[in-house]
């Protein structure tokens, strides 16, 4: 790996480390899942500035080359992630479930004690 895509690397970490940070900060990202993204962006930053031991696992690991170790690595990457959001919209979509239906009897017990004190 050159020299220049190794800067090239580190300075795409640094800035996405800063974006997350920020995003967090202004609060349109929660905490824990920026933890997700800043440990990707230290594990990328760490490949980059250490290639040999990327070289060094693959070859440990059965790996033909280096470069189909760093797309097995990033697809599982991606496939956490999406696991990841499928579980967050799953209990999204059961908290709105629970709530509208909270909602409905909130409105039927005001619609009947409307129509109990119109009666009296």
């Amino acid at each position: 790996m050159s020299v220049t895509l190794r800067i090239c690397i580190a300075i795409f970490c640094i800035l996405l480390a800063f974006y997350v940070i920020r995003l967090v900060s202004r609060r349109r990202l929660l905490l824990k899942y920026s933890l997700l993204w800043l440990t990707l962006v230290v594990g990328l930053l760490l490949s980059a500035l250490f290639p040999d031991c990327v070289i060094l696992l693959s070859g440990l690991l059965g790996f033909e080359m280096a470069a189909n170790f760093i797309f097995f690595i990033g697809l599982f990457c991606l496939m956490a992630i999406a696991l990841s959001l499928t579980v967050i919209v799953s209990r999204q979509s059961q908290k709105i479930s629970v709530l509208t239906q909270r909602l409905a009897i909130v409105e039927y017990c005001q619609d009947k004690r409307q129509d109990t004190r119109g009666d009296a």
